[in-house]
């Protein structure tokens, strides 16, 4: 297995569209949902609110970007100076957008931060992979609250950490904020390495990753290569910033 760091993006509701993995007949926690809203303390014990939207894009101005979700709700978002579009890795204009492509919002108050994950033909491609700093960088803890498509919505808790015990059903971390934090695992326990899935067998000591539970029981364990860092930083905030 690759040696696995934690990536610096905004990885949470990226789960949300890949969260079926290698194999289409394995549903993650996160398929089919079109909000979420995640709250994350920091390593300085500060804590930020971010908005995930994912859904097609039906309006599109140097001003605006309007998402029409699979729930037929209709969200309309800022574009400012600070936006970045990102897609599989790489960063893009603006001008590489267009309606009509499905994409994922993570916004703060109405202003979209970072416009990712888009698919659909005539989707941007070809940049160069680099890596920026988003909502995940030097989180701790939170929680992610999750709207779906069918209505319905669930709660997860998130903690960021290192592997420093793992086997008989219990899964223990140490988070960046010194505390450790042990979780339970089962079958049903999905884990993740890029695309690919993995098994909680597969999860090494020393290994850092994000992880995703309910009661403490683990749902969701997120494993990703760090990249090299080629591009600029997401405009996080301070308590964001890496």
């Amino acid at each position: 297995m690759f040696k696995r760091t934690l990536l610096l993006v905004s990885a949470f509701f990226a789960l949300a569209a890949t969260s079926a993995l290698a194999d289409s007949s394995v549903k993650g926690p996160f398929a089919g949902t079109v909000h979420a809203v995640g709250t994350i303390t920091y390593t300085d014990n500060s804590q930020q609110t971010w908005n995930w939207d994912r859904g097609k894009i039906t309006a599109l101005d140097a001003g605006s970007i309007t998402l029409t979700r699979r729930d037929k709700a209709q969200v309309t978002f800022a574009i400012t100076s600070s936006t970045l579009v990102r897609n599989d890795g790489g960063s893009y204009g603006l001008s590489d957008l267009k309606v009509g492509l499905a994409a994922t919002v993570v916004s703060q108050n109405g202003n979209a931060v970072i416009i990712r994950n888009i698919r659909g033909d005539g989707a941007p491609s070809g940049a160069d992979q680099s890596a920026i700093d988003g909502p995940a960088a030097k989180s701790v803890t939170g929680t992610i609250d999750a709207l779906y498509v069918d209505g319905s919505t669930q709660s997860f808790e998130y903690d960021r950490g290192r592997i420093t015990a793992v086997g008989n059903g219990s899964l223990t971390i140490m988070r960046p904020d010194s505390q450790s934090v042990t979780f339970t695992y089962d079958d049903s326990t999905l884990v993740r390495e890029q695309q690919q899935l993995e098994s909680v067998s597969d999860l090494k000591v020393g290994e850092r990753a994000m992880f995703f539970s309910q009661n403490g029981a683990l749902k969701l364990v997120r494993c990703l290569v760090q990249p090299q860092r080629t591009g600029p930083p997401a405009p996080t905030g301070a308590a964001a910033a890496a």
